[in-house]
């Protein structure tokens, strides 16, 4: 279902007539999913990077509370903002499964994680549907991009280079990640749509992730 769109002027309508209502960026809904998938998420990346040092602890939470942030939550939320640009019905619901799985596999040591996904409907072409597509992990190699410069400078001061290295390293693989042409994953509706743009998206994610890892 596409939610009703409205164009606004600052009159003030007649007398007994409602001004229209502003469609609201995230729903009640929307909001409890979106806490619980980060809050998951955040255990979960915790119980990975966390060297079991209890004077460590605080920093590794909010250092794993920032990545998800800045790497899961943001790519999602650039799916839904194209999606409502282009007058579809978009909100964001967590996938329990997924997070269970997340939190029960980062007690082994490694984060793998299908948290949910941005819903949408209404009707839309293979260009839009490419470009909503191509939101997310664009977000992410533009993160990533942005954290490099604190890596390469040798007189960073330790803790931001390493902060920097981690928010690098995760928004790396989540762009390579989601630009995998496999469905429903990102890259199969990329791939669908422009292939010449595939390319160089995955080219830049996958250069990214390579040098991330060595």
């Amino acid at each position: 279902m596409v939610e009703p769109r409205y164009s606004y002027s600052y009159s003030v309508p007649p007398y007994g007539v409602a001004a229209p209502r502003r469609e609201r960026f995230f729903g009640k809904t929307e909001l409890k999913h979106i806490a619980i998938a980060v809050t998951v998420l955040t255990a979960a990346f915790t119980l990975v990077l966390w060297d079991g040092d209890s004077a460590t602890l605080s920093g590794t939470i909010g250092l794993a509370a920032l990545a998800v942030v800045l790497g899961f939550f943001l790519h999602e939320m650039a799916h839904k903002y194209v999606a409502k640009k282009y007058g579809c019905w978009a909100e964001f619901r967590a996938y329990y499964v997924g997070l269970f799985l997340a939190l029960a596999m980062s007690t082994f040591g490694f984060l793998f994680a299908a948290p949910g996904a941005v819903y949408i409907a209404g009707n839309i072409t293979k260009e839009q549907n490419g470009k909503i597509s191509i939101a997310g992990p664009a977000t992410n190699i533009v993160i990533a991009l942005a954290c490099l410069p604190f890596i390469l400078v040798e007189s960073m001061p330790s803790v931001i280079a390493d902060i920097a290295f981690g928010l690098f390293f995760f928004n790396s693989f989540l762009a390579v990640f989601n630009l995998l042409p496999i469905p429903p994953l990102d890259g199969s509706k990329i791939w669908a749509w422009n292939k010449p743009l595939y390319i160089v998206s995955m080219a830049v994610a996958g250069s990214l992730l390579v040098l991330a890892w060595f």
